[in-house]
């Protein structure tokens, strides 16, 4: 009988050992995993946090430049009203009350009612809830200078609006006091009044210093766009994408057609009937 051939050495499978690479393979992959879902979550996070920073920067840029673009509409409103006063004011003053002028005496309301400027805080509310944000990355520039454009807004438009509102409450204190003027209608008394007289003076002075802080406040928005790395291109288009598709039929109210106008005692219904259908 022939010899088998013997077996071949066979080391014992170390059980414990394949347990430990398991192991470690397991904690690598959990860890990589984890590191991996860490660090793409916080790369997302940053970029939504510069995407809205990125925005902000934009929509504080389109707010200063909108105001600027206000200002000249309102400067051209000032010269167009400067030209009116001084065609009115040539007028003889014994021919105010005339026929052929009446039509054009009239038109003084336009030189009194001056348009509207205001100043919209939603920008300004929404960069503030952010500045913790801009401080963290160091824009400490662009936050100081956001602070100047906004508080040089506030103070051109309770400037201007100042102005504004001295012309239309010439019109009251004719109403007040028409006696104290000359003059038969409320119109001509008001062309006739020295207040008048000095206030149109204005006109075309803040016609031209309206125009002038649309391009102080223009200079200042050139730093932020510098310091953002911002064309002025990119902010007309940001305004553009903004107001696109915005269609309005409203027409636009004017202050003229809200002036108080006398009650005529002919005019008057019957008292005892009008009372009665009143709601007190």
């Amino acid at each position: 009988m022939e010899n088998l051939p013997s077996p071949p050495d066979v080391q014992p499978v170390n059980s414990s050992g394949k347990l430990w690479k398991n192991l470690i393979f397991t904690f690598l992959g959990t860890t990589l995993s984890i590191l991996l879902t860490f660090g793409t979550s916080q790369w997302l996070s940053q970029q939504k946090q510069k995407e809205e920073r990125e925005l902000t920067a934009l929509m504080v840029m389109g707010n200063v430049e909108r105001f600027a673009q206000r200002l000249d509409l309102i400067s051209e409103s000032l010269h167009r009203r400067d030209t009116l006063a001084t065609m009115l004011l040539q007028i003889p003053e014994d021919s105010v009350d005339a026929p052929e002028y009446a039509e054009m005496v009239m038109s003084i309301q336009n030189v009194m009612s001056c348009p509207v400027l205001t100043y919209d805080k939603t920008t300004e509310q929404i960069f503030s809830n952010s500045i913790e944000t801009w401080k963290n990355m160091g824009n400490f520039m662009f936050i100081d200078n956001v602070g100047i454009c906004f508080n040089s807004m506030r103070y051109i438009t309770d400037d201007y609006m100042d102005f504004a509102k001295s012309m239309a409450n010439l019109w009251e204190m004719v109403k007040d006091n028409p006696e104290a003027y000359t003059g038969k209608t409320q119109f001509s008394k008001v062309l006739l009044s020295k207040e008048l007289h000095l206030k149109t003076k204005e006109l075309r002075t803040r016609a031209t210093h309206c125009k002038y802080m649309a391009e102080v406040t223009r200079y200042y928005n050139s730093i932020n766009m510098v310091l953002m790395h911002v064309t002025m291109e990119e902010v007309l288009e940001f305004i553009e994408k903004q107001e696109e598709g915005l269609e309005n039929d409203y027409p636009v109210p004017l202050q003229q057609d809200f002036l108080p106008v006398d009650i005529n005692p002919d005019s008057l219904p019957d008292y005892q009937t009008w009372f009665n259908q009143q709601q007190w």
